[in-house]
């Protein structure tokens, strides 16, 4: 099945929407899933951080979204800004893009999985943390680059 989605510009301040951000006339459902579970999206290359979504009359689907501003605490916040905004790559299908917490800044790992469905990629979202090849991961941040095609994992290695 497919779904009409749209990102409609939220203001916090005002409590009402402020325009229509951008529109897909037709996803499939499990990339439906994806849109919603991210905590953020990068379109036209601008950051927009979901703040809800709701679904119409169970077809019209709606994230509310505001620019991004401070979504991490620090020591985060600012390597998280600029990793989503300084990507460029534009790969042909949807796929994971994991980074991970050095200490003082968000470094790109190769995935272990050289292909993940879309439904995949969702049912990973799920989880507060990720445990490969021994070592476990807590998830702190999930942001869609729609003009990319990725879906980035911001990920820190926690000691449990």
């Amino acid at each position: 099945m497919y779904y009409p989605l749209q990102y409609i510009e939220w203001s916090e301040r005002q409590q009402r929407e402020q325009g229509l951000i951008h529109e897909y006339p037709s996803l499939p459902q499990d990339e439906l899933f994806l849109h919603k579970l991210v905590d953020a999206v990068k379109l036209n290359h601008r950051i927009w951080v979901h703040i809800s979504h709701e679904t119409q009359d169970d077809q019209r689907h709606v994230v509310y979204a505001r620019p991004f501003a401070q979504e991490l605490s620090e020591p985060y916040q600012e390597s998280l800004g600029r990793v989503i905004a300084g990507q460029k790559d534009y790969p042909s299908r949807l796929e994971p893009e994991f980074w991970i917490w050095d200490g003082r800044d968000f470094m790109r790992r190769a995935s272990y999985s050289s292909f993940m469905s879309t439904l995949d990629i969702a049912r990973m979202l799920l989880d507060h943390y990720r445990v490969e090849q021994g070592y476990t991961y807590e998830l702190l941040y999930t942001a869609l680059d729609a003009d990319r095609q990725k879906v980035m994992i911001f990920m820190r290695g926690v000691d449990l």
